[in-house]
């Protein structure tokens, strides 16, 4: 804070903002040609952004044959049969003169209730009561790394038996064996009664998870000691739930049973006060299983296994979802109604080759007796028909036949043919090219109105002081005509769209019988009017029939590929000449690999500014430092002056 003026009365602060601002006249010239830099490198930036965008959708559009090519079938008795086709088919037609059978899924079901007051949720040992019913001992989980070319691994404990032991490969269940005749198969693991595990050699690093039984399952704990004040840590939880025969050991032996509780059905141990483990301790435990499985067959024949070790803990929700997720490909569900339970296969038709072979194999007697899934299975089928005279199968009622997708829907006998007739989708077609058309319009005319916008000079960017003298809604009206303009008739925008319409009207050499080798002869052409500035029209009749007559003709007028540009379609012409506007837009305003304000033209040209009205600051903030010291300096003067005055005045008037 200043207090000027004192002595001569004058307001100095406002001289010195008003001879600064005299000053500040040239660093605002540079300000303004800042912001008109940035303008005019945010309307390159936009339009940039139009033609990748268009770019893009040319891509996603003309260029596909699926999209370009797309054909329709018309069924003449969609309630029977249904179709679609791909783009290559041709226009070409099928009779289907019989559906005898569909395809359906194999399904096993309980033989009777699995059990009263039975629901998803309740756990396996309130279905199965019988303690004989369950194994005992500790589920243990390994994951082990499988390096390429290595054979053997090795479990950390025993375990039970072979038949207690799932073996999964890359998420791929494995055929567990306790011996082999000759070579094990890609599918097969040996597990001999030690733990020792045997592979086929992969030729790829792999990820190995076991679930196996073994006498004991054991989770150990690092001893901790309390902070000072607390309590030692008394609860501990193995983490699983239904644990029996609870052993508690330390480095040097087993602690008591009287020092701790434990509650079997949450898992946790509580030791006695005073009785809290001091050093680590390894807590062991057994759990009720049995274990449960399912082999299918694959389409190519292979036998899928699925195999799962169970809890009485899970519940019967958990148990199908384990079915349900795993690649056995079946869907079980429990009926509440009934009390039983089914298992289909996801997949419809015929797997199983061998006589009177299932579909289905269930492995464990809780799937065979707890569930009572040992009946006779409802065996699938494949889909039956009749198809341009010849007789047939399919697995599925879905299938593709010579690139139509056929999808039958009900069986009928001879007599009510049905007739699929595969052409070419032309109001699909046509209304792609016409999206094309409106999108290069659309961005002609946006830099059109570019290149002709008039440039207002007596609008010149805002300052910061000019700017707080207006209201917003006057500040913004002035910035929209100052914005106006700063791309006319500009080189590089020009001479980069007049080349993006000679590609779309130079003549196209597909290497192909077609009379298709202009956009004019598939009914696009330039408008006639002039103010339109090449905008294109198009006349549909002409487009429909040019679709109609010759598809191919069409699609390769637009995506032609050879070495020269009169070898390449339209499409790919106009993404190359677009692919060039967006380079040498970026070297002048920046974008994708012109980050940097150094790398492109505008960014030099502001980097340039930037120390320019950096230095003009400084000899700004030096000349009103001058300014204060000359007038400071003044006020001095005038002050003495006025000082010896009243002194002179003082003798005067004494002497007199």
């Amino acid at each position: 804070m200043r207090l000027t003026g004192m002595a001569t009365g004058m307001d100095i602060d406002q001289i010195v903002k008003d001879l600064m601002r005299a000053e500040r006249m040239p660093l605002n010239k540079i300000v303004k040609k800042q912001s008109t830099l940035e303008w005019k490198m945010e309307d390159y930036r936009e339009i940039n952004l139009k033609l990748r965008t268009f770019s893009d959708s040319i891509f996603d559009t003309m260029m596909r044959s699926s999209v370009m090519k797309k054909r329709t079938v018309q069924s003449s008795n969609s309630d029977l049969i249904t179709a679609t086709a791909s783009s290559n088919i041709g226009n070409t037609s099928f009779s289907i003169s019989k559906v005898e059978r569909l395809a359906t899924s194999a399904t096993n079901r309980s033989q009777g209730s699995i059990g009263t007051d039975i629901t998803t949720t309740s756990t396996l040992s309130d279905i199965v009561k019988d303690d004989t019913k369950w194994e005992s001992g500790g589920i243990r989980n390994e994951r082990i790394s499988l390096d390429a070319g290595e054979t053997e691994l090795s479990l950390k404990a025993k375990p039970k038996n072979s038949n207690d032991v799932v073996v999964k490969v890359n998420g791929k269940t494995m055929e567990v064996v306790s011996s082999v005749d000759g070579e094990l198969k890609d599918n097969q693991v040996l597990v001999d009664a030690d733990g020792n595990m045997t592979f086929k050699a992969l030729s790829n690093k792999a990820t190995v998870d076991v679930t196996y039984a073994s006498d004991k399952a054991e989770k150990s704990f690092s001893y901790t000691a309390p902070a000072e004040g607390a309590k030692p840590k008394a609860t501990f939880n193995v983490g699983v739930k239904n644990i029996n025969d609870v052993v508690i050991r330390t480095k040097d032996g087993t602690v008591e049973s009287t020092e701790y509780k434990v509650d079997e059905k949450t898992g946790q141990i509580t030791f006695n006060d005073g009785s809290e483990p001091k050093e680590d301790i390894t807590i062991e435990y057994k759990q009720k299983y049995t274990s449960a499985g399912v082999d299918t067959v694959n389409a190519s024949g292979e036998t899928v296994h699925a195999r799962f070790l169970f809890t009485d803990s899970q519940s019967l929700d958990s148990v199908m979802k384990s079915f349900n997720d795993s690649n056995a490909g079946v869907n079980m569900f429990f009926d509440d109604h009934t009390g039983q339970i089914s298992v289909t296969r996801k997949e419809t038709g015929v797997y199983n080759t061998e006589p009177n072979g299932k579909e289905m194999t269930f492995f464990g007697s809780f799937m065979t007796e707890t569930l009572k899934l040992d009946g006779d299975e409802t065996a699938g089928s494949n889909a039956k028909f009749t198809v341009n005279g010849l007789e047939t199968e399919r697995r599925t009622n879905t299938f593709t036949i010579s690139g139509m997708t056929v999808t039958l829907k009900d069986t009928f006998t001879e007599g009510k043919a049905v007739t699929l007739n595969a052409s070419t989708d032309v109001d699909s077609v046509v209304d792609t090219v016409k999206e094309f058309v409106k999108q290069y319009n659309e961005l002609l005319e946006h830099v059109n109105g570019k290149l002709t916008e008039t440039r207002n000079r007596d609008f010149d960017p805002l300052t910061e002081e000019e700017r707080d003298g207006l209201s917003d809604k006057e500040a913004e009206r002035w910035e929209e005509k100052a914005r106006a303009g700063h791309l006319r008739n500009d080189p590089l925008l020009r001479g980069s769209f007049d080349q993006m319409r000679q590609v779309l009207y130079q003549p196209v050499n597909t290497g192909t019988d077609t009379e298709f080798t202009h956009l004019s002869a598939i009914g696009i052409t330039t408008s006639s009017d002039y103010m339109s500035r090449g905008k294109l029209e198009i006349n549909e009749d002409k487009l429909r029939a040019a679709i109609e007559k010759d598809p191919d003709g069409v699609f390769d007028l637009f995506n032609a590929d050879g070495e020269t540009s009169g070898e390449q379609g339209i499409a790919r012409r106009l993404r190359n000449s677009i692919s060039t506007t967006v380079d040498s837009i970026s070297k002048t305003a920046g974008g994708a690999g012109y980050a940097q304000n150094h790398q492109f033209a505008i960014g030099r040209e502001l980097n340039d500014i930037d120390k320019r009205i950096k230095t003009f600051e400084m000899r700004l903030e030096q000349k009103e430092k001058r300014y204060w010291a000359q007038f400071t300096a003044m006020e001095a003067a005038v002050q003495r002056a006025n000082n010896q005055g009243d002194m002179l005045m003082s003798q005067l008037m004494g002497n007199g």
